[in-house]
């Protein structure tokens, strides 16, 4: 819209009439504060954006805390202003109203930016000022032996860089012993059992869990602030060095670990944060580019369907595609991968061309993709469940006109169809073409090597979107945090800090993302020369990747060019649940079979809405 500068003045004279009126609730004065920045966008750049009228803020909180005596605080650290016609305008940031960080309170200041055209946008941001109370931190670690405990729920990869980062940790703070634990055979085991340990038991000093899981560890007063730490004058992240900055971290995981109450108290930080990407089959996809069936690689979901018939083709046939699969793995010295000849039938009979890992994942996602909307939270920060919606149905019917059926091959599939929870092993011999998965599993769909040699060549590609709806183009942004428990004295809990920070430096985010496939948490590590080699295929030496490394080469890579589409919904008490049925749901509209399309929709949304309303608060 076009705002004259009269009207403008007269707009920023009003707001600012409003939150000096209202900045302290007591009548007293404020200091006024109206700092600008020109600190980069943390996020790592990728692609194009979406032209608009408007300006836009980048990074900009609106609701956030600070607790007295901790660093030197600025409410637009990171913020920059951006117009798609004037390029970075954050220098023309104004902060209307005023707040103080030496009195606490809540104060209310509004940021306003106008661009060449006199297009302004404002937004409120909420600063919450408080004292240290429940705890302190203690201005130097004491030299006496303090043991720590973490609790996590990784498989052997994982658990194995975790225990080679406490014996770092633990040589430079000879003081310190920290031992890991798995507890639990997946993250929901892993909820259980602190739950249990919050009402009973013996909580570990520091936990790894999802949003859901921490909203109810905040329920239940189990864990604690990290906000004093993060910012804390004697153990808080450098604010002067950017790759130990908290503003390295990236702009989107710190949004996720701010959420969970009204002032923006952060509760957790990152550790293995990944998204999903469209693992493939080269060879197949390679065989019809060669046959003028299709010039590229489809990057929407109807040009993925569209390939059923002809990748059906491609991989069954006669010296097919599978039938090279197979000859090759027979020819491997381990006989534990040879497939006999009955073998070999059944996987041609039961390919489906594309496979989706996540049902609960594919749903939350393709609801996003055609326009609707999953869930929310209320004014009580109670969540509310939107996803019985015209846009979820739609999404569900197009990809229940394309599922598999014995008699209807279709290219869509879910892994339950072939009793397996992941799509890895079938991908693997060839059974299924496309897989869409975690890059942070994304190794375990490596094809065999075989005298040197990959089974069939692959490839990963950022995730589809709906050609009708390229607006709604995303992916999801997943993978656990970690937060301090109240178990433990205020000397244990700085430890504790001190191994998070450790945990998300940059040397460690590196060597993690190099590892495991994970993506950094640092948005530095991006930039870093090993990290750019590893995205392009390259080992340390300059050496051509092999193996899972290449796999996790290439899903990083593909990571790296959707990181800004990437979304994440509100944590709140019974998400988890939520997720949980719609996973089912997925399922039954995939895979199921009691009734016509219509009713089998209607009945798996409206038993997934009523059980997730079931325990909202």
């Amino acid at each position: 819209m076009k705002i004259s500068k009269k009207i403008l003045s007269i707009f920023v004279f009003a707001l600012f009439a409003i939150a000096l009126i209202g900045c302290n609730g007591d009548g007293t004065d404020a200091t006024t504060e109206a700092p600008t920045t020109n600190a980069p966008v943390t996020n790592p750049p990728i692609t194009e954006e979406t032209e608009q009228e408007e300006p836009r803020f980048v990074g900009l909180f609106a609701n956030q805390t600070y607790y007295r005596g901790s660093q030197d605080y600025d409410i637009l650290d990171g913020v920059q202003a951006i117009d798609d016609q004037d390029g970075d305008i954050t220098e023309d940031i104004n902060i209307v109203g005023s707040y103080t960080l030496s009195r606490t309170g809540s104060y209310t200041v509004y940021v306003t930016v106008e661009d060449s055209d006199g297009n302004l946008i404002n937004r409120q941001v909420s600063i919450t000022v408080k004292d240290l109370t429940a705890y302190t931190i203690p201005e130097e670690l004491t030299s006496d032996n303090i043991e720590i405990e973490l609790w996590h729920s990784n498989g052997a990869t994982v658990e194995s860089a975790l225990i080679g980062y406490a014996e770092d940790f633990e040589a430079l703070y000879p003081n310190i012993s920290v031992t890991i634990t798995a507890n639990g055979a997946n993250y929901d085991e892993l909820r259980s059992n602190v739950v249990n340990a919050i009402q009973g038991g013996e909580l570990p000093n520091i936990v790894q869990n999802y949003p859901d899981h921490v909203m109810e560890y905040i329920d239940k007063n189990a864990v604690i602030p990290i906000t004093p730490y993060i910012y804390d004058v004697n153990h808080g992240y450098n604010p002067d060095v950017e790759g130990e900055s908290f503003l390295d971290i990236v702009l989107s995981y710190r949004q996720e670990n701010s959420q969970y109450t009204p002032d923006g108290e952060y509760y957790s930080i990152p550790f293995n944060k990944s998204t999903e990407v469209m693992i493939y089959n080269k060879t197949m996809m390679d065989a019809l580019i060669e046959e003028g069936v299709i010039a590229e690689i489809p990057t929407t979901w109807q040009g993925l369907m569209a390939l059923n018939e002809d990748l059906r083709r491609i991989a069954t046939e006669d010296n097919g595609v599978i039938d090279q699969i197979v000859d090759t793995l027979n020819q491997a010295e381990s006989s534990s991968v040879h497939k006999t000849a009955e073998e070999r039938q059944n996987i041609k009979d039961n390919f489906v061309p594309i496979t989706y890992d996540s049902p609960s994942n594919a749903f939350i996602t393709l609801t996003r993709q055609w326009g609707g909307e999953y869930t929310t939270i209320n004014a009580e920060r109670q969540g509310v469940i939107l996803f019985d919606n015209a846009q979820t149905r739609s999404a569900m019917s197009y990809f229940y006109d394309n599922r598999d059926e014995d008699d209807n091959p279709g290219a869509f599939t879910v892994p339950n169809r072939w009793g397996t929870e992941y799509g890895s092993d079938a991908f693997k011999t060839g059974q299924t073409a496309i897989t869409f998965g975690s890059t942070g599993g994304a190794r375990y769909n490596t094809p065999t090597v075989v005298d040197d040699e990959f089974s069939f060549e692959f490839g990963v590609a950022p995730m589809p979107y709906n050609a009708n709806m390229p607006q709604n183009r995303t992916a999801i942004q997943q993978g656990t945090n970690m937060s301090i428990t109240t178990a433990g004295t205020d000397q244990e809990k700085l430890a504790s800090w001190l191994f998070l920070k450790f945990l998300t430096s940059q040397e460690v985010q590196l060597d993690f993302a190099l590892e495991t496939g994970y993506s950094p948490v640092r948005t530095s590590v991006y930039s870093q020369p090993t990290y750019i080699d590893f995205t392009n295929g390259l080992d340390t030496d300059g050496s051509p990747l092999a193996g899972e490394m290449l796999m996790k080469s290439k899903a990083a890579n593909a990571a790296m060019l959707q990181a800004d589409i990437l979304f994440y919904d509100q944590a709140f008490v019974g998400s988890s649940k939520a997720r949980a049925e719609v996973e089912a749901a997925f399922e039954r509209i995939i895979l199921g079979t009691d009734g016509d399309k219509q009713s089998i929709i209607d009945s798996a949304i409206a038993a997934a809405k009523s059980a997730s309303e079931a325990v909202l608060n």
